[in-house]
């Protein structure tokens, strides 16, 4: 009777265990690009979390990306502690640009974006940088940081993150230094070179 009441126990503590790792967070971040963006935050192996992505490619429209990411949101029965939206600038206008990052808040998402393009990240791992550069500069430059051809196919996109994890720390340090000058952050649209990016993965790091 009493081996039986210890097996009891020994599977309750199994129980309560299993229970609390599968109430890890949960994170759902909707991307603008196809391949980049998803599957870089996909790369990050999290052992108390767990990541959705998902591609909206909407470019040049950051309101009707928003707008998308506010639709799946309210029509999921799956919820998620934790919603994100990562977008570039692009080609939207600066009002268009603005009023999607403050929709977007307002709906409960925190925001990722990037001003050009999201590349703008990946070149802070490698260098600092304070003002305007476009993104056609990007590709060029990249390559010759990674010493590979970069590309946004998603061969390439899948070694970025294990590729660029060494410099990490240096890009966090270089973004938070760029959007602590580039501007008061009132017009977020007109403040180029810049990105929130590093929030989402400080964010996610937290839970490797």
């Amino acid at each position: 009777m009493a081996k039986f009441k210890k097996k009891g126990r020994e599977h309750s503590v199994l129980k309560r265990r299993r229970a609390f790792l599968l109430e890890r967070e949960s994170f759902l971040i909707i991307c603008e690009g196809e391949n980049t963006e998803p599957i870089y935050f996909k790369s990050f192996r999290l052992s108390s979390a767990r990541v959705k992505t998902l591609s909206y490619t909407n470019k040049g429209n950051a309101m009707n990306f928003i707008n998308a990411a506010i639709n799946y949101k309210n029509t999921r029965d799956d919820d998620f502690d934790h919603y994100w939206v990562v977008f570039d600038k692009d080609e939207n206008t600066n009002d268009n640009f603005n009023s999607a990052i403050d929709l977007a808040k307002s709906h409960g998402f925190s925001v990722a974006y990037s001003i050009q393009s999201f590349e703008f990240w990946f070149l802070l791992h490698f260098q600092y940088h304070l003002g305007l550069m476009h993104r056609n500069t990007f590709r060029t430059r990249l390559s010759r940081h990674l010493r590979i051809q970069y590309e946004k196919d998603k061969a390439t996109c899948k070694n970025l993150y294990s590729l660029l994890l060494p410099y990490q720390q240096t890009a966090i340090k270089n973004s938070e230094a760029v959007y602590g000058r580039i501007g008061d952050h009132s017009n977020i649209a007109t403040e180029e070179s810049s990105t929130t990016v590093q929030e989402l993965v400080k964010t996610l790091n937290k839970y490797l």
